[in-house]
C-alpha cells in the first residue's frame, strides 16, 4: 500500500495542538534551530489494519511506539518513536531513522516502504532538531526490543493521536520543574512532548486527506 503525500505538510500549525505549554511561544517564534544543535532522525512506522482506502480506514492503522529505557538521560522512561542522533556512517537522515529503529527495536529496512519526511522539530531538552520519516510497515515480523534502549511497545491507532482527545497533565522537566502538558493515555502509555507533537502532525494528515492512497 503506498502512501505520498497529496498536498503540504500541517506543520507547525499541528505541532501546536500537542505542545507543552512552555513551549508555545517559542514554537511560534524560533525562525531556526540554535546553531549548535544537532541532527536526529525518528521512525514514525504505520502497520496497516485495513485496505486504506479512505481516511477513516487510515485512522485505523497503527503507528509504532517505544517506552524508552530508565537509564538514558533527559528522555529516560518516555514515550518514543525509536531513533536518535545522527553518525558518521549514515548516509542521511533517512537512514540514521532506519537504523535506530533497527538497533532499538529490530525493524529491518526491507519490510518498510518509505513515505517520505514529516516536519522537523526542535527539542530544547535535548539540543536536538529531530527530523521523523514517515513509513509502512510491509510485514508483520516480531518485535526484537533492545533492553538498553528500550523497554516495551505499543501499537496504537492513529485515531486516538487526535489532539481533540488530549488531556493537560503535569510532566517533570529535567531542571526539576513541574510543568503542564496536553498528552494522551492509551494502555499504560502516556504520550507527549515532541512524540505528542509529531503525531498531532500525522494524525491531521490522515483526518484532513493529505495522504494520497494508490
Amino acid at each position: 500500500m503506498l502512501l505520498t503525500f497529496a498536498k503540504d505538510l500541517p506543520g507547525k500549525r499541528a505541532q501546536l495542538e500537542m505542545a507543552p505549554a512552555n513551549r508555545i511561544g517559542s514554537l511560534r517564534e524560533e525562525s531556526s534551530p540554535p546553531p549548535d544543535a544537532m541532527d536526529a532522525a525518528v521512525l514514525v512506522l504505520l502497520t496497516p489494519t485495513n485496505a486504506g482506502r479512505n481516511c477513516e480506514d487510515l485512522l485505523a492503522w497503527k503507528v509504532f511506539l517505544i517506552r524508552r529505557n530508565s537509564s538514558l538521560g533527559v528522555h529516560s522512561g518516555q514515550i518514543a518513536f525509536p531513533g536518535g542522533r545522527r553518525e558518521a556512517l549514515d548516509t542521511g537522515l533517512c537512514d540514521t531513522a532506519c537504523r535506530e529503529a533497527y538497533e532499538e527495536a529490530g525493524i529491518d529496512r526491507e519490510q518498510l516502504e518509505m513515505t517520505g519526511p514529516l516536519t522537523s522539530l526542535y527539542v530544547p531538552s535535548s539540543n536536538f532538531i529531530m527530523h521523523p520519516f514517515l513509513a509502512v510497515n510491509k510485514e508483520l515480523r516480531p518485535v526484537r526490543l533492545n533492553a538498553g534502549e528500550a523497554v516495551s511497545y505499543r501499537n496504537i491507532p492513529v485515531r486516538e493521536c487526535d489532539p481533540g482527545r488530549a488531556v493537560w497533565l503535569e510532566f517533570e522537566y529535567p531542571d526539576g520543574q513541574r510543568r503542564p502538558a496536553p498528552a494522551w493515555r492509551y494502555r499504560g502509555f502516556t504520550i507527549w512532548g515532541a512524540t505528542a507533537m509529531i503525531l498531532a502532525e500525522l494524525y491531521r494528515l490522515v483526518a484532513g486527506e493529505a495522504l494520497a492512497r494508490h
